[in-house]
C-alpha cells in the first residue's frame, strides 16, 4: 500500500509540474485558432495538408527513437523499461507512410474541388523547419544521455495529444470541409483509435518508473516540456505556413 502511495504521489507531482507546459502548448501551437476561430476552409484544408507532408520527418523515426532509447535503458540497468520500450517501438513502425499516403488524398481532394492545382510531391519536399529540428535533436539527445528513460515522457506527453485534441480537430475538419475529408485524416483517426491505449501504456511505465526513481522526476518533466514546446512550434509553423498559401492564391 505504501508504495502504491508513493507511484501515485510522484505521478501526480510530475503531472503538477508539467501542467505548465500543457498550457504552454495551447497557447502556442494555433489549435485554439482552428477548433474556436473563425478559420478560412481553404487555410485548414492546407493545414492538414502541410502537417501531414511535414510531419513525416517527426515520424519517420519513431520506431528507431523508441528503440534506441530502450537499448540504453538495457545498458544502463533499467531491464524492465527496456525491454518495454523495445517492444513499443514495433508498434510505431511505418506511420510515417500514413502520411505520405494522407498528403497525396489530401491533395487529390483539393485538386478536385479547387484551383490553382496543387503537387503533393512540393508539400513532401519542403525542408524542414526549426521547430521538427529541435524535436528531433531532443531524441537525439535524451537516448545518449544518461537518462534515457526520459523517452517515456516524451511518448507520454505527444501520443496523448491525439487523445485530447484528435477527436476535436477530425469533427471540425468535418464540420468546415464536409465528411469526405476524412479520407486524408488516415494518420489522425489511427492515432486517436490507437493512442488511447498508448497513453494508458505510457501512463503505467511513468508511475512504475518514478515509483523506483523519485529522483528523476524533474527530468521527465524538463523532457516532457521540451517535446510540447518543439511539437507546438511545429502546428503553428504547419498553420503559419497554410496562411501563407492562402494568401500566395488570393
Amino acid at each position: 500500500m505504501v508504495q502504491t502511495t508513493v507511484k501515485r504521489d510522484l505521478y501526480q507531482t510530475y503531472e503538477s509540474k508539467i501542467e505548465n507546459a500543457r498550457i504552454r502548448f495551447e497557447q502556442n501551437s494555433g489549435f485554439e485558432e482552428i477548433l474556436t476561430g473563425e478559420v478560412d476552409p481553404r487555410v485548414l484544408e492546407l493545414y492538414l495538408i502541410y502537417f501531414n507532408a511535414l510531419g513525416v520527418a517527426m515520424t519517420d523515426v519513431v520506431e528507431d527513437w523508441i528503440s534506441r532509447a530502450g537499448d540504453r535503458c538495457l545498458q544502463l540497468g533499467y531491464t524492465e523499461l527496456g525491454q518495454l520500450l523495445k517492444t513499443h517501438a514495433q508498434q510505431e513502425a511505418g506511420h510515417h507512410l500514413m502520411m505520405i499516403d494522407d498528403t497525396h488524398a489530401l491533395v487529390s481532394s483539393w485538386n478536385n474541388r479547387r484551383t490553382p492545382q496543387q503537387d503533393a510531391q512540393w508539400f513532401l519536399s519542403q525542408p524542414r523547419g526549426e521547430s521538427t529540428q529541435l524535436y528531433r535533436q531532443l531524441h537525439e539527445d535524451v537516448i545518449a544521455s544518461e537518462t534515457p528513460f526520459a523517452q517515456v515522457a516524451i511518448e507520454y506527453e505527444i501520443e496523448m495529444l491525439s487523445v485530447r485534441y484528435g477527436s476535436q480537430l477530425i469533427q471540425r475538419c468535418q464540420q468546415v470541409l464536409g465528411n469526405s475529408i476524412i479520407q486524408g485524416l488516415s494518420f489522425m483517426e489511427e492515432h486517436v483509435s490507437v493512442d488511447v491505449g498508448h497513453t494508458q501504456l505510457n501512463a503505467k511505465l511513468l508511475k512504475n518508473f518514478l515509483g523506483k526513481h523519485p529522483e528523476h522526476v524533474d527530468v521527465m518533466v524538463e523532457v516532457g516540456a521540451k517535446a510540447l514546446d518543439a511539437y507546438a512550434g511545429f502546428l503553428n509553423h504547419c498553420l503559419r505556413c497554410a496562411q501563407q498559401h492562402v494568401l500566395s492564391l488570393d
